[in-house]
This record gives C-alpha cells, structure tokens and sequence, in this order.
C-alpha cells in the first residue's frame, strides 16, 4: 500500500508541475485532496495509517512509510521555498521545519475529523494558509 502511495503521489506531483501552476496552486492541490480523500471516506492518509504501530511493523513498512513521509515533506519544501522566493508566502521560520508543521497538521487534522467531522479539516487548512501568510 505504502509503495503504491509512493508511485502514485510522485505522478501526482509530475502532473501537478507539469501544469505550471504558482506554488499555491500547488498546495491548494494537496489541500483539495485531503478533502476529496475525506469525503469518499479516506479520514487517515497512508503515512499516517500505520503510525500507531509504527515500531512494531516489519522493517520493510517502516522504510516505506518514512519513505513517502519523506517525499511528501520533500515537495512540500520545494513549493514553500519557491512561493517565498515568488512572494506567494510570508513566514521566516525554516521552509524544512514548516513544511513539517503543515504535514504535521493536516495529518492530524485528517485524524482528528474522523471524529469530529469535515469541518476539522476545512479549519485546519485555513489555520495553515493563514499561518504561511497566504492572501486570498
């Protein structure tokens, strides 16, 4: 499962660059996705579905799961330091340590909305735009 979120976010990630949007548009992408996954049912994303239990997984999970965690985190990076550079954000902390925050939120959020609902997520997302110094 986790390979196959590999494969699939990295051809994700392909067609959304290959689209030319803005850094924003990018993650607006990543943001609308966590929604559409929410709504068919999907509350808990792939690296964050074996967390739980992460220690006790085969070796083989474990890697792939970090993985992916690492890939996401990777593009997340790219689209902050590329919309700072453009001026589609605003923050000063490290592009590294708030692309860990806006991972870590939304995975939590993702968690957090399987008991409380839709809203937890659409709130969390507009935390973490406001947060990025992101104009509507």
């Amino acid at each position: 499962m986790l390979e196959e979120s590999r494969k699939n976010l990295a051809e994700n990630i392909a067609q959304i660059v290959e689209s030319g949007g803005s850094a924003r548009e990018q993650l607006q992408y990543y943001f609308d996705y966590a929604l559409k996954e929410f709504d068919e049912g999907k509350s808990i994303c792939p690296p964050g579905s074996v967390i739980l239990n992460f220690e006790e997984l085969p070796e083989e999970v474990k890697k792939q799961n970090l993985l992916l965690l690492h890939d996401i985190l990777d593009w997340i990076s790219k689209l902050l330091r590329t919309g700072l550079e453009q001026g589609e954000f605003n923050f000063s902390d490290p592009v590294e340590a708030r692309a860990e925050l806006v991972v870590e939120t939304l995975m939590g959020a993702r968690l957090l909305s399987s008991i409380q609902g839709r809203k937890t997520l659409v709130r969390s997302i507009s935390v973490i735009k406001s947060d990025l110094g992101w104009k509507d």
